[in-house]
């Protein structure tokens, strides 16, 4: 197989791209959908467990996943760019033989439900009054269809414990922020297009802010061993679902909830 050849599975086009001498990029259609998706986690994960026996040297390095597409750095002094290639295209025949099972055992054990109370009263939904003007519907609208929806993780990025979830209904789609904040705050929940997430940590952005959530998007753990370094857990990961619970004032300020 040669670098940059396009092969069909279910329907649908795949391509397979070297980089570099340690990078692969396969990508597919841009679009948001949850059985790409999990073709694409599938592959993922088997490609780590099936290339990760000598776990003091292994062949894959890392991973990054998103919506269509899957980067993965390896060790060439052990395996050679057209070889990842052949394995890449192999898994994935594998993967479509074997798709029912596949399915199931990605939902068995690479997914979890994650439930986040938000409180979505104006002192922290800022953006939620416009928001529904913009959407021509009542404020309390979006709140019943955002909490309804339960969302799949998508991607990671671009900042530690942002996770891209999607997918929005139509009805609740807008277009991002014509002037982007300086300063999302903490926990904001927020909207753009037909993706949701929660900024989890002061940052820019130009989403809808339509509540916020007292819980933490990771934490970082450090070990007994002062020589070991510290851990990163994300509290989202990819292909889990997330669903939102509407929590009142209170309440959020209980579970240690905070308004700039």
């Amino acid at each position: 197989m040669t670098t940059g050849e396009k092969i069909e599975l279910n329907n649908t086009n795949i391509c397979l791209n070297a980089l570099s001498e340690n990078a692969i990029l396969i990508t597919w259609p841009e679009r948001v959908c949850p059985r790409q998706h999990r073709q694409i986690t599938d592959l993922e994960h088997a490609l780590i467990q099936h290339l990760s026996v000598n776990r003091s040297h292994p062949i894959i390095i890392d991973t990054v996943s998103a919506y269509n597409s899957l980067m993965i750095y390896y060790d060439f002094f052990q395996i050679s760019a057209q070889q990842m290639l052949q394995r890449c295209q192999q898994q994935l025949h594998e993967l479509q033989a074997n798709s029912t099972e596949s399915t199931e055992h990605h939902a068995k054990n690479h997914s979890a439900l994650i439930e986040i109370p938000v409180y979505y009263g104006e002192q922290a939904g800022i953006d939620l009054l416009d928001c529904a003007s913009k959407l021509n519907i009542e404020p309390e609208k979006i709140i019943s269809q955002h909490t309804q929806q339960t969302f799949r993780a998508y991607a990671l990025g671009f900042t530690p414990g942002f996770c891209y979830l999607g997918q929005l209904p139509s009805s609740l789609q807008l277009t991002r922020r014509a002037t982007p904040r300086a300063k999302m705050p903490v926990g904001a929940v927020a909207i753009a297009e037909q993706q949701t997430a929660v900024y989890p940590s002061n940052s820019p952005g130009g989403w809808h802010i339509i509540g916020r959530t007292p819980v933490a998007m990771y934490q970082i753990k450090q070990s007994d061993d002062s020589s070991v370094e510290r851990q990163f857990k994300p509290l989202i990961s990819l292909g889990d679902q997330v669903k939102f619970n509407a929590i009142d004032k209170a309440t959020y300020l209980e579970l240690g909830g905070h308004f700039d």
